[in-house]
């Protein structure tokens, strides 16, 4: 703002004015001077009037210097440092009263600089708080979240006594949490033994010559047993104690185990390999396997016991009892949905000429070879049981008798030909099969076994070794 604008705003314009207008006055009374007859009057007053018009001029400039430029000075820099455009103090240094007020100026500006600098750190400790709050409510969120999936995953693992579906939920939620690349389940092959088996794998890529077991010491097991949170492999690769068991970890790429157990009885171990990050398990996600791990372990603990009362213990095959249920079952499915069921009685020829001539260990061993063709021999969806002593039973879903017949003749010449060594000797086995179908041959249960039963006989009658259709 120029000087000119500021004298029109200035409330000091008015004395100037005045000073201006006395001068003026003082010159013209000079003028009208020169006109008196008396010299020496007219040089007194000139006298006068000069006199005048210096202490008015002196007067004038006066106050432009000692009043008006420093008020300007005062509000110019006053308004800079207000608006940002000048930093430090007011630039007037004086002893009187407008130095006073440029010194009180100057205490507001340092105050307002205080302040601000003030503001500026509780705005940078909000953003700081903001941000610990924010990241502690993504924490929140993730948590909630992994309670939530934990939860769902509970009801799935409760709501199956399937090992192979326990198995899959273990796996599949595990590698998406985590977004981990290999997942590998292990569990005791024995109760009273240290083995442990694969009974599930995933995302395995590279050569597939794999050990598919480890004999794990005792020292490990004890740290499985007393371990309450994930063990790293890191922590384990440097140690004498547990060199086996780290060889098999680096061939199956694991980096961190998660022991299953039950009671402090441990039942077997999720081996989980590296995140597709790169990046280190965290606390929480720690937390959330370990979590995991205790729910699948009590989930495979009962499907375990489930199994144990389900199957026969030799021949792992179901038992009489399941079988029957089961065959109710497809009954009424086959009636819903207009389909047929067929059965297939399985007798070992000449068993207790075997038993008496051989012993029954050589029996069971026999039981056994031939509950393993059966195994080998039938689908998934077909129920295989022991129904008692040497004779095995077979129920396949929608399929009729000239199909199951083409099965059963499979298993035939396979149990057939399998060698068996006793005593020096080779014995061949052989085994004869009745097939019945349902609603085809008969509308219930107990009819198509005994249909399924009495076709079997015919094959014993005929001579053994041998299928025979209802």
């Amino acid at each position: 703002m120029s000087y000119w604008t500021h004298f029109r705003r200035s409330k000091f314009k008015f004395i100037f004015l005045g000073s201006l207008i006395m001068t003026c006055g003082l010159i013209v009374s000079a003028f009208l001077t020169l006109r008196f007859p008396d010299a020496s009057m007219r040089y007194a007053v000139l006298g006068l009037i000069g006199l005048l018009i210096a202490l008015n001029v002196f007067f004038f400039i006066y106050i432009l210097i000692q009043l008006y430029r420093p008020i300007q000075t005062l509000i110019k820099e006053t308004e800079e440092t207000l608006q940002g455009l000048r930093q430090g103090e007011i630039s007037l240094v004086r002893d009187d009263e407008l130095g006073l007020l440029a010194n009180s100026f100057n205490q507001i500006i340092l105050d307002a600089q205080m302040k601000r600098m003030e503001l500026e750190t509780s705005n940078i400790e909000l953003a700081s708080h903001a941000e610990i709050i924010e990241k502690t409510y993504r924490e929140l969120d993730k948590k909630v979240y992994d309670l939530f999936t934990l939860f769902n995953i509970g009801k799935e693992l409760n709501s199956t006594l399937s090992m192979e579906s326990i198995l899959k939920i273990a796996c599949f939620t595990s590698m998406g949490q985590l977004g981990i690349t290999i997942m590998t389940i292990m569990l005791l092959e024995t109760r009273a033994g240290n083995t442990m088996g694969i009974v599930y794998e995933k995302g395995i890529r590279g050569k597939q010559e794999r050990m598919q077991s480890v004999v794990c010491s005792e020292e490990f097991i004890n740290l499985l047993r007393m371990a309450e949170q994930p063990v790293l492999f890191s922590e384990l690769e440097n140690k004498p104690e547990f060199e086996k068991e780290a060889a098999f970890f680096i061939e199956h790429k694991s980096a961190m185990i998660i022991p299953l157990t039950v009671k402090k009885n441990v039942v077997g171990m999720l081996l989980m390999g590296k995140k597709l990050s790169g990046e280190d398990f965290n606390q929480g996600e720690k937390d959330f396997v370990n979590t995991l791990g205790s729910l699948a372990a009590i989930a495979l603990e009962n499907a375990r016991l489930y199994e144990l009362a389900i199957t026969d213990a030799m021949t792992k095959l179901y038992l009489k009892r399941y079988f029957q249920l089961r065959l109710d079952d497809e009954f009424k499915r086959a009636e819903r949905y207009r389909g047929k069921v067929s059965m297939a009685m399985i007798d070992i020829d000449h068993f207790k000429r075997i038993n008496d001539t051989f012993g029954h260990t050589k029996g069971d061993e026999i039981l056994i070879s031939v509950a393993t063709s059966i195994k080998e021999n039938f689908r998934d969806v077909d129920i295989a049981a022991r129904y008692g002593g040497e004779e095995f039973s077979v129920i396949m879903p929608e399929v009729t008798k000239e199909e199951a017949l083409i099965a059963v003749e499979r298993l035939r010449k396979t149990v057939e030909n399998v060698p068996h060594e006793i005593n020096g000797k080779n014995v061949v086995i052989t085994i004869s099969i009745g097939v019945a179908e349902a609603p085809r041959d008969i509308n219930t249960p107990l009819g198509l076994i005994e249909a399924a039963d009495a076709a079997l006989y015919r094959s014993k009658e005929n001579g053994r070794n041998r299928s025979t259709l209802a």
